[in-house]
């Protein structure tokens, strides 16, 4: 999606760790999702309780998450997605938005 919509940053830098571009890559397809989800809720088409489901998903798959029920600890220097209210926040943006440019996770300074 990034690359069709040109959203998209080249991977530079680190290419793990809580500020990587691999993780603002992966906040900025979260943010991405919420607008196809705010788009798709103005066509009607969402059921109550999508939304939810949807924040509970991407904070499911944060790596604080997942490494703290993997190993018990959290390592934000191997991070990969970001975290859990990382995740929610930026698909909670395109969601609220449906805006393209609040998804430029490349020159947020918090992600």
């Amino acid at each position: 999606m990034q690359k069709l919509l040109g959203g998209g940053k080249s991977p530079s830098g680190a290419a793990h760790g809580a500020t990587s571009a691999s993780v603002r890559i992966e906040l900025q397809a979260d943010c991405y999702a919420g607008i196809w989800a705010h788009s798709t809720g103005e066509r009607k088409l969402l059921d109550a309780g999508d939304i939810d489901s949807a924040l509970g998903a991407a904070a499911a798959v944060g790596d604080d998450r997942l490494q703290r029920m993997a190993t018990g600890t959290v390592s934000p220097e191997s991070w990969t997605h970001g975290s859990s209210d990382e995740r929610k926040r930026w698909f909670t943006k395109g969601y609220t938005t449906g805006k393209l440019e609040d998804c430029d996770t490349f020159a947020a300074t918090t992600l």
